[in-house]
């Protein structure tokens, strides 16, 4: 063999090992995190799944503290239209909804209520990822996976008349696959795009780019100012970061960013430089370092300590076969006519949640770990009210502790 082949099998076995090993994290979590071996982890205190009988699949949940609310998204439609994990069931699908959840009012009957939308032309077409809020402006931010692509919606929520006004449909061909949503102001935000392939066009592509761990998801930041000053205007995008499979996006402080890598089990901690002169229009990122976990983390939120919450999902294999059978096990007529094996299945299989939390101070703390309440994907954490919320990607409900 010539010495240049044996450099290019040297090197080619070099990149192998680098990809075998930052894939690691991920194996591991297949064998210890199966739902007969997870260990369960209760250090919330007391906690109940509230609401399991009106809203089920809620993505993600906000806190607005100085109200003590929580806004909810939620889509049961997403049973049967997932473009993220890739289920495209024939059919209709059910639209999404959005709550607000008044975790003050002790009355369960009085807590939950649904905010009426307005101006949303589509209608049921309104398929929902993450969702974030801009205090000051009132605006909310909602990533919507609709049949005829993917945009950011923009409402104005008026939370005393429990109504959203739809404002603005943000497409960008840089917002091709929006997952969570970090906003800065009322016209200025970061979206994650969680995958290069999308499911619906290249499905296997998608799931090759799951499982293999390559950097080619995008972090967008997303300047709204041309589109406010022209509404033929297109805004002003820019990719500031390369990630696998970028999740839950959340500032840690001013001038640090962390987002979720759901497939190397991880978050990513950035270093944000803000634009400087005319000519730079969007800030800088530059990767400082990484929060390894035993999980695959989905969102992320804040308490007001500056900790920051984690949800995630402890086994992707457990979570692919409950997600594929929800359409079924969750509709009498869909349950009906399935196979008996499928049926079954709708008992057999579980996934299970893990939320924790991180500081620098005290590193990484595990929160939950349990088959209680399925598939987290969000946590939040009201330290003044002693009130935490869970919500689940296919959940029935929401898990509410007090602590």
């Amino acid at each position: 063999m010539s010495s240049r082949s044996t450099l290019i099998l040297t090197v080619a076995a070099a990149l192998l090992a680098v990809a075998v090993y930052s894939r690691i994290p991920l194996i591991q979590t297949f064998y210890y995190n199966h739902p007969d071996r997870l260990v369960e982890i209760d250090n919330i205190g007391p906690y109940e799944i509230k609401f399991s009988d009106k809203i089920r699949s809620c993505e993600d949940v906000i806190l607005i503290e100085s109200k003590g609310v929580a806004i909810v998204g939620c889509d049961a439609g997403r049973e049967r239209w997932n473009t993220v994990m890739g289920i495209f069931v024939p059919g209709p699908a059910p639209g999404a909804e959005l709550y607000v959840y008044d975790y003050k009012e002790p009355d369960d009957d009085k807590s939950l209520t649904r905010l009426q939308i307005e101006g949303y032309a589509p209608g049921d077409d309104f398929h929902t990822l993450g969702i974030a809020f801009d205090e000051d402006s009132s605006s909310l931010f909602v990533a919507n996976h609709r049949r005829d692509g993917p945009r950011v919606e923009v409402f104005h929520l008026g939370l005393e008349s429990y109504t959203l006004r739809h404002v603005h449909s943000i497409q960008h061909p840089l917002i091709h696959g929006p997952n969570a949503i970090h906003p800065v102001n009322s016209h200025e935000f970061y979206v994650s795009n969680d995958h290069y392939f999308l499911a619906a066009e290249h499905r296997t592509l998608s799931m090759l780019e799951t499982y293999s761990g390559i950097p080619t998801g995008t972090l967008v930041h997303v300047d709204m100012t041309p589109l406010l000053k022209d509404p033929a205007s297109p805004v002003d995008a820019e990719v500031v970061a390369r990630c696998a499979f970028p999740n839950g996006v959340e500032f840690v402080n001013e001038t640090t960013l962390a987002v979720a890598s759901t497939n190397r089990a991880s978050i990513g901690l950035y270093s944000v430089t803000p634009p400087t002169g005319s000519a730079q229009r969007h800030p800088t990122l530059s990767f400082s370092s990484s929060i390894q976990l035993p999980f695959l983390p989905d969102n992320l939120s804040k308490a007001s300590d500056g900790t920051l919450i984690i949800a995630g999902h402890p086994h992707a294999p457990s979570l692919a076969k409950f997600t594929a059978t929800r359409y079924v096990c969750n509709s009498p007529e869909e349950r009906a006519k399935a196979e008996p094996v499928v049926r079954e299945s709708c008992e057999k299989w579980k996934a299970g949640s893990w939320v924790a939390q991180w500081s620098q101070a005290e590193g990484v703390k595990h929160l939950y770990v349990g088959m209680d309440f399925p598939t987290s994907s969000t946590a939040v954490h009201d330290l003044k009210r002693k009130t935490g919320i869970v919500s689940g990607l296919y959940a029935k409900g929401l898990l509410v502790w007090y602590n």
